[in-house]
């Protein structure tokens, strides 16, 4: 998989699929570089061979431009190809960020075919992550909470171990659920399993800053919206992928989120609580 060069179109990257086989991108996966740093608004399998304009967020509000590279002569043209490069970045969004960000996604996915967010909500979530870990960005980057602290973040993950055929997670932030992610093997999860996480560890972090953690969920609460999810996505509207193969089934009601089904297996499932009662 190829990003090619920014073109100049905030909404939107453009992505290449090399090989023989299909490439899963997933909803709050970060691609840094390009004109501003942004995040994937909804997951998507690509057709091998193709060119795919997938729909991204912005993440990075106050640059629209190449970054600046000290060298000492005039960059070449692969120079400046490289300054306008994209990258995928080893860890996913803040979790909260994905949560808001797919809120809106989904609404627009409905109403107008198009899986684009509400970019204000975006910026506003970013600067108040930047402002909660007390971190300075010239760009208002949302990247620069998770480099200040990557840390901290790796030592909250530490203890978690993947268990043998896991698949997913649903994962509890003091009494709270905030999130479910499932894919559809466990070798997917392995590949993008600590990716993900890393986005519920810095809302963790930031959790802690300001809490003690006095209980957890209980096992028999996380059941219960596992079944939650579950039933919704019984009900859940159907659209086809805007991009790529399969189609999205997005939730709605006492659980939000959205389901990329593809030969009538589930790719990635996230879903969040309405509310935070959980």
């Amino acid at each position: 998989m190829v990003f090619i060069p920014e073109s100049g179109s905030a909404p939107e990257v453009v992505i290449v699929v090399k090989g023989e086989k299909p490439v899963l991108v997933v909803e709050g996966e970060v691609i840094v570089g390009g004109w501003q740093n942004r995040t994937i608004n909804i997951s998507l399998l690509l057709e091998a061979g193709k060119e795919h304009r997938i729909p991204v967020s912005c993440i990075e509000r106050r640059r629209w431009g190449p970054r600046r590279v000290h060298r000492p002569s005039v960059p070449t043209v692969d120079e400046r190809d490289e300054r306008i490069a994209f990258s995928v970045a080893e860890y996913a969004a803040h979790s909260r960020l994905r949560r808001k960000k797919t809120e809106s996604v989904a609404m627009q996915f409905l109403m107008t075919n198009r899986p684009i967010s509400d970019q204000r909500e975006v910026w506003q979530e970013v600067i108040e992550e930047l402002k909660a870990a007390e971190v300075a960005s010239v760009t208002e980057d949302a990247t620069a909470f998770y480099e200040h602290h990557r840390t901290s973040i790796d030592d909250l993950l530490k203890p978690i171990a993947t268990v043998r055929n896991q698949v997913g997670a649903i994962v509890g932030i003091g009494q709270s659920i905030v999130g479910l992610e499932v894919f559809d093997h466990p070798e997917t999860w392995q590949i993008l399993g600590n990716k993900v996480l890393y986005g519920y560890a810095a809302e963790a972090l930031e959790f802690l800053w300001r809490h003690r953690f006095s209980e957890r969920v209980s096992y028999n609460e996380a059941m219960a919206f596992r079944d939650m999810v579950a039933a919704v996505l019984e009900r859940a509207t159907v659209k086809p992928a805007p991009v790529g193969m399969g189609e999205h089934h997005l939730l709605d009601g006492t659980v939000s989120g959205f389901a990329l089904v593809h030969g009538g297996k589930v790719r990635h499932l996230f879903a969040f609580p309405e509310s935070r009662r959980w």
